[in-house]
């Protein structure tokens, strides 16, 4: 009988104890872990240069065809010349049209730098110019162009030569295809002539250059070294 109560009492004294274990038990200590401004320590000049360096990220951006583009865009200096006072104005506004920025250069001109030119003579107007220069390349005539400066204005161009034979050769073979009225002449003899430094010529800005060049009759276009 004994045995039975306390058995019976050890029984009921795990219960209670299995039950009450966090109150029986020491509860873990809580880590406080805010900073203390007591424990913050200013690090000097020679302890930050010790601290390791992060490496930084290059990135590399790719280059759009635009950018691409635009940096292999080359650019050239040209001489344009040889212009009289008539037809200088004129080659100027072309110039500013193009966005090109140029210098005028004065230069006299020797006899050596005469020229032969073969031409048709000016007409009244821009669209009996057109006319006949429609004529004359019906007759197998391609190489040819409507004069614009003021001097020679709707006068037609065939080629403009140093050397006098040649164009003697061109004015036969123009009549020997039904051209009447060319003719051939010499062009600015012993004048003063002007030309002009274009800077900055891109390839397009060559290419419209090269395009208008033949309406100003005598002229030359040339590349030339980029002043410094």
């Amino acid at each position: 009988m004994k045995l039975l109560v306390w058995i019976l009492v050890l029984l009921n004294l795990g219960l209670l104890a299995y039950f009450n274990l966090d109150l029986i038990l020491p509860k873990p200590a809580v880590v406080d872990r805010a900073i203390q401004p007591k424990n913050l320590k200013l690090l000097t000049e020679k302890e930050l240069e010790l601290l390791p360096k992060k490496i930084p990220v290059t990135v590399v951006a790719s280059k759009t065809p635009d950018v691409q583009e635009a940096e292999q865009v080359q650019t050239s200096c040209y001489k344009w010349g040889n212009f009289t006072k008539t037809n200088l104005p004129a080659a100027q506004v072309v110039l500013v049209r193009l966005g090109l920025q140029s210098d005028v250069n004065q230069e006299a001109n020797a006899q050596e730098d005469k020229r032969f030119w073969v031409y048709y003579p000016p007409l009244k107007t821009a669209d009996l110019a057109r006319k006949k220069a429609e004529e004359m390349k019906a007759l197998g005539v391609d190489e040819l162009f409507i004069v614009q400066d003021s001097q020679w204005r709707n006068a037609i161009s065939f080629g403009l030569f140093q050397d006098e034979q040649l164009a003697t050769k061109l004015l036969n073979e123009l009549q020997s295809k039904g051209v009447k009225g060319a003719a051939k002449a010499l062009h600015n003899p012993g004048k003063s002539l002007t030309s002009l430094l274009i800077k900055a010529v891109s390839v397009d800005a060559a290419a419209e250059l090269h395009k208008v060049k033949p309406e100003f009759v005598g002229t030359e276009l040339a590349t030339t070294a980029c002043p410094p």
